[in-house]
């Protein structure tokens, strides 16, 4: 038994929910519940019942959480001690892969190493809905592209500030005869193949406004909550991306600019009422500044 199990376990028990016990503790849902099952086994006995309703506690469950939230609150106490006396700010940070294709991951980390009374959390699966998390407090912030304003419940609450600005593209194997085209109409993607997100993720749902905003009609979808995985279908020349132009050298593939013209920004994301904290406040004015005049050049 380790005590990452029994803080999932407790973890559980407080959510009634694998995914959003996962969610809260920055970890994938099959990770957790490959903790669980490991304990469970190890006990010899169910903590958890999976039910149509969530998830219920079984009677054994409801024994061993009692007896482990004394052990739980002991750690805190210790993390406090070791620490001077004072707990850490965690600062929990939502990544979209422009992050990376635009050269900012590392120069992100540089500068939250100068903060080490800043602990922080990276949240980076695709097809995760970042906003819904910004909502619910189990983010802080969001680097990632703000979706068209109808998907969002209550826009209002969500402060943006962009940081990167680059064209959107059809993203292509390299071989791929329309890699030389100058630009692709949208009306040229009625009947091709598209690789995207999960079925109402925010990609997915972003992908719909753009097929209705420009009256286009793919011939089918191929989708993935990996960025990996959907790389391996273009490469293999199942579909083509409508992504970023900073994809290309990033992962290795064509991009052709759209007709017309449609650009999409890297953001910083915030709910309005925490906009001014000074962890965010701080790292926001570094990456406005790093980030003034770029025009989304991966390095």
């Amino acid at each position: 038994m380790t005590l990452t199990q029994v803080l999932y376990a407790l973890a559980v028990e407080e959510h009634l929910n694998f995914s959003a016990a996962a969610r809260s503790l920055f970890v994938s849902q099959p990770a957790l519940s490959l903790q669980i099952k490991a304990l469970e086994t190890e006990l010899g006995c169910r903590l958890f019942e999976r039910t149509t309703h969530g998830v219920a506690v079984t009677k054994r469950g409801r024994e061993f959480c009692e007896a482990a939230r004394p052990l739980a609150h002991a750690w805190d106490e210790f993390q406090t001690a070791v620490r001077g006396g004072a707990k850490r700010r965690v600062l929990r940070i939502g990544l979209g892969a422009r992050v990376y294709s635009n050269g900012l991951f590392r120069k992100i980390v540089r500068f939250l190493d100068k903060h080490p009374e800043v602990e922080v959390s990276f949240v980076t699966e695709a097809g995760h809905d970042f906003f819904a998390d910004l909502k619910e407090g189990s983010l802080d912030l969001a680097l990632d592209r703000l979706p068209p304003p109808e998907l969002l419940e209550k826009p209002d609450d969500f402060a943006s500030w962009p940081l990167i600005e680059e064209p959107q593209c059809i993203l292509m194997r390299r071989d791929d005869p329309r890699a030389q085209k100058g630009e692709i109409r949208f009306d040229e993607l009625n009947g091709c193949a598209l690789v995207t997100g999960l079925e109402n993720t925010m990609e997915d749902r972003t992908l719909r406004v753009l097929c209705r905003k420009y009256g286009f009609t793919p011939k089918r979808l191929y989708r993935s909550d990996s960025m990996k995985t959907n790389m391996d279908l273009l490469r293999s020349g199942k579909g083509v991306i409508i992504g970023p132009q900073s994809f290309a050298a990033y992962f290795d593939v064509a991009a052709v600019p759209l007709a017309p013209h449609v650009t999409a920004s890297l953001d910083f994301i915030c709910l309005r009422k925490n906009a001014e904290l000074p962890e965010l406040a701080t790292l926001r004015r570094y990456l406005q500044k790093l980030c003034a005049g770029r025009r989304g050049t991966s390095d």
